[in-house]
């Protein structure tokens, strides 16, 4: 077993161990009886309540998104509200990053908007995102219900490459862990570059 398998493993008993009755009380979560359902960039999200297993639109989870899922429903704040604001995960209350920063760098994802920013565009729109005057392309995304965040896209000038920016709400560290944005945003990626 992989480390990551033993981490989604580790991850999945501990969610078998919470109450279920007051997770499906949690906003943005519904009961289905033997199982809670959710939404993650807009796709179905089924929990089984005994087995803990995670399926996104029927099919089986992966490491990050099922991180990514556990950790929205068993870690959260119970009075985790979004603010609404957004800024990048440096930025985000209460965390330091010396140095450079340790920023989310989707460069792989910029180059390919550039080329096609209709394409950005659509892909987006299919994630329930609506577009927002940010940058040259902005879109507000809902990672989970309730939980809000944004891309912004500036095309290549003269002196500067494209760049899109992960901006979070910063109110996230109240639904997630630290680790878990960047579980979040590998998902995002994964999504978008498959539809661009």
């Amino acid at each position: 077993m992989s480390n990551y398998d033993k981490m989604l493993e580790d991850a999945r008993l501990r969610f078998t161990g919470y109450d279920m009755s007051a997770l499906a009380r949690m906003p943005g979560v519904e009961d289905r009886g033997a199982q809670l359902a959710t939404r993650f960039f807009a796709r179905e999200v089924l929990v089984d309540k005994v087995t803990g297993q995670i399926t996104l639109d029927g099919e089986k989870a992966g490491f990050s998104q099922g991180l990514s899922i556990y950790d929205w429903l068993c870690d959260r704040s119970p009075d985790a509200v979004a603010a609404g604001e957004f800024c990048p995960v440096g930025s985000l209350p209460g965390v330091f990053v010396g140095g450079s920063g340790l920023g989310i760098k989707p460069q792989r994802l910029a180059t390919i908007i550039h080329d096609d920013p209709d394409a950005f565009r659509r892909g987006c729109e299919a994630l329930g995102g609506r577009e927002v005057p940010m940058g040259d392309i902005g879109y507000r995304l809902e990672i989970f219900p309730g939980l809000p965040m944004c891309l912004k896209f500036y095309f290549a000038d003269e002196e500067f490459p494209p760049s899109l920016t992960f901006l979070w709400d910063k109110n996230i560290l109240r639904f997630v862990r630290y680790e878990t944005v960047y579980y979040i945003a590998g998902c995002l990626q994964e999504r978008l570059l498959g539809m661009l």
